[in-house]
């Protein structure tokens, strides 16, 4: 009976599967979050991670000591910033706009130009930028070596003084734990809570009509695709080929993550697009002429209906956890 009983839930359990496939026509294991992987000599520790979160939310960072990395990476809006552009030391104005770090763990590669590949080395980057922080790795390593805490949890963690090494190894271990899988489509695809008709409606555009999936797929709602999405005809930043000096690479950038897309605005990367509403209308209209445009940005012939149905099923990508509601 015990048996039977078993085999009607594992039933069951299939049918409800094969309904949300059914349904929003993707595969649920998709959407469900893998290990994430970790450098074999940077292992996660509670220890390690204490010491990283300690020094993300330290303005020792920065040359004034004005600034921390929370500065620009503000917890309560999913470790981004609710401006343009974030200014930097002394109020340099910043150049682009400052992503979400949740789930950045997973991704393959850093930076909107996508040329750094490991998340310790992007750290590096808006320490030394004089639009951010200004300093020095060495520098900051020689003044966090005079307090003696951060010497205690630096021996504890990684049996030695904390230099560079450290510093961007703890970092990144606290970094890969601002993981984001809460939001109200996971709770729909763990068969917990349903969609309104209308966020339905704009789930299955997404994965449809609208074929935003294409490039905001899997888990993470991203391909990490290196691309450019007809913005502008004409670029002030010229993207990834500051990197590359390649000019195929000219004004195209790392696809984003569309998790937590409701409170991560302004968007783009200069944050020229202050509502959901405006990045749906870039995308129905197929973006703007460009040599490089990809070639999947094309009209997508939404009416004004289906529109808003999509950005309600974008706003289900919000997790509560990191939402400041004022």
């Amino acid at each position: 009976m015990k048996n039977k009983a078993i085999g009607i839930s594992m039933c069951m359990i299939a049918l409800f599967s094969c309904l949300l496939i059914k349904d929003i026509s993707i595969q649920k294991e998709a959407y469900l979050f893998p290990e994430m992987n970790f450098e074999e000599e940077n292992m996660h520790t509670p220890i390690r991670e204490e010491l990283g979160k300690k020094l993300f939310f330290d303005p020792i960072f920065s040359i004034d000591s004005s600034m921390s990395c929370a500065t620009c990476h503000k917890p309560n809006f999913a470790f981004s910033d609710t401006v343009k552009f974030s200014s930097g030391v002394f109020g340099r104005a910043g150049v682009r706009n400052t992503p979400s770090l949740m789930n950045i763990g997973y991704h393959p590669y850093f930076l909107r130009e996508g040329n750094l590949p490991t998340l310790e080395m992007q750290t590096l980057v808006p320490i030394q930028e004089k639009n951010e922080f200004a300093h020095n790795i060495v520098e900051i390593s020689k003044q966090i070596q005079q307090i003696p805490e951060y010497v205690e949890m630096s021996k504890k963690a990684y049996d030695r003084e904390p230099d560079h090494y450290v510093i961007t190894r703890a970092l990144g271990i606290y970094q890969r734990t601002l993981i984001s899988n809460n939001s109200k489509f996971d709770k729909y695809i763990a068969g917990k809570i349903e969609l309104t008709k209308q966020e339905k409606k704009g789930m299955n555009l997404f994965f449809g009509k609208a074929n935003c999936s294409s490039c905001h797929s899997g888990f993470n709602f991203t391909n990490y695709k290196l691309t450019n999405n007809g913005l502008y005809e004409t670029y002030k930043d010229i993207g990834r080929m500051r990197a590359t000096k390649d000019s195929a690479d000219l004004a195209v950038f790392k696809t984003t993550s569309l998790r937590n897309v409701e409170i991560t605005k302004p968007y783009m990367h200069d944050g020229s697009f202050t509502s959901l509403q405006q990045v749906v209308e870039h995308y129905n209209v197929g973006g703007k002429p460009h040599p490089n445009k990809d070639s999947i940005i094309k009209p997508l012939g939404l009416t004004n209906l289906e529109m808003n149905s999509l950005v309600l099923f974008l706003k289900c990508l919000t997790d509560e956890e990191y939402y400041r509601r004022d």
